[in-house]
């Protein structure tokens, strides 16, 4: 890594105790890249996890329960059918995949009729 780095949209530089600190945060994770494909869906996850916070922020205001549950059902079943798809490809080259806390946690939980239902306390 550089000493210094520009931010994504040609920002302020930052330096590298910027991205060291940063890594330290509590709901950081850190991820080594061993093919191009990682840089991807890194990439991807970022934007995932800045558009899927806007839309539960925007639930009940511009957002209706019924369209957030079609949005996010579409959206877990396409982060599913990418687990189940790296099960299927490790099997293939002999290396074990273990699934993600919460896809566990969520496949488990059958009692909901839909994978991100907002429930009643």
């Amino acid at each position: 890594m550089t000493e210094k780095q520009k931010t994504p949209n040609d920002g302020p530089m930052k330096g590298r105790d910027y991205f060291i600190e940063m890594a330290k945060h509590p709901r950081s994770r850190v991820i080594m890249a061993n093919t191009s494909d990682t840089y991807m869906m890194a990439d991807i996850t970022r934007q995932g996890d800045i558009i899927i916070s806007r839309l539960r922020d925007e639930l009940m205001r511009s957002i209706t329960i019924e369209d957030f549950t079609r949005y996010m059902d579409e959206y877990y079943k396409i982060i599913f059918g990418l687990e189940d798809h790296l099960q299927f490809i490790g099997s293939k080259v002999g290396i074990d995949y273990r699934p993600s806390r919460t896809y566990k946690s969520m496949k488990k939980n059958k009692n909901q009729t839909s994978m991100d239902t907002p429930t009643e306390p």
